[in-house]
């Protein structure tokens, strides 16, 4: 009779107060496969007898449902006023009721508080674990792709302006060694210019030099050449005097021998003409 009042009472499904709670669809699509009945320490549980005879639907629907008893979830009135309409005393219906409830208690609801809801609720929460791990990895994985993204071109634009600044430098480098160089060329070329110009006047100074005493020397060749010249010339004129005066008194000589010689040859022509 239990058996056949409870296979009558279960399906008037509309008297049992179950509250649903709503699955997310992300939990749903992270699970891909129905809630299973665990117990906390990992263990599977029982699936034998009603528990295991439970539609997959009620499983996956019961998420979030709070512990309750027989009393709770069963009409008794309406229970009871079928019960006495069948022909029970009331004494036999209040104790076919309070079996009815006792025995559901005991090999439904008891299991059903200790093992589904819990295993449930642990299964959810796994749920909910797994879909926020998932979630958190990947916004980890795209933060951390989106910094190394921007730590990527931020390198990038150190790189381009470290090439940028070493242009710059290079570019401030020979600029300045071009200056220097300008500097050292000119100097160079000043000190160039000075020291042509004192060569020029130690050339000059030695050409003074040399000319000076050249001319010295050419000087005094030339005053004991004109006193060797006057010395000749005067030597020669002494001489030339000296045969002047001799060859005149040579031939004053000789006049006053031909004279003495026409004197005497005219003495002697005189005698022979008085004759």
């Amino acid at each position: 009779m239990l058996r056949c009042i409870f296979r009558r009472s279960w399906p008037l499904r509309g008297p049992l107060r179950v509250r649903y709670s709503t699955v997310s669809p992300k939990s749903r699509l992270l699970s891909n496969e129905p809630a299973k009945m665990t117990s906390g320490s990992g263990s599977t549980a029982p699936r034998g007898g009603f528990m295991g005879k439970l539609p997959e639907q009620l499983i996956s629907e019961g998420n979030g449902m709070k512990p309750t008893r027989a009393e709770n979830q069963i009409d008794t009135l309406k229970c009871y006023n079928m019960l006495v309409d069948r022909g029970f005393t009331p004494a036999q219906t209040e104790l076919v009721i309070d079996l009815l409830l006792e025995t559901l208690n005991k090999n439904f609801f008891s299991s059903y508080n200790n093992v589904f809801l819990q295993n449930m609720e642990l299964e959810n929460q796994s749920h909910l674990f797994h879909a926020a791990e998932t979630e958190l990895k990947y916004a980890i994985q795209t933060s951390r792709d989106s910094q190394l993204n921007d730590q990527h071109l931020q390198l990038m634009k150190l790189i381009r302006d470290l090439d940028s600044l070493q242009d710059e430098i290079n570019e401030l480098i020979i600029n300045l060694l071009q200056k220097d160089s300008k500097v050292d060329f000119n100097n160079q070329k000043t000190e160039n210019t000075l020291l042509q110009r004192k060569i020029k006047l130690e050339l000059s100074d030695c050409t003074n030099k040399i000319a000076t005493k050249m001319l010295g020397n050419a000087r005094s060749e030339i005053e004991s050449l004109r006193w060797q010249t006057t010395r000749s010339g005067l030597l020669a004129i002494l001489i030339l005097v000296f045969f002047i005066m001799g060859g005149a008194s040579f031939a004053r000589k000789l006049t006053a021998q031909h004279d003495e010689a026409e004197l005497k040859e005219s003495e002697a022509k005189e005698p022979e003409i008085t004759q």
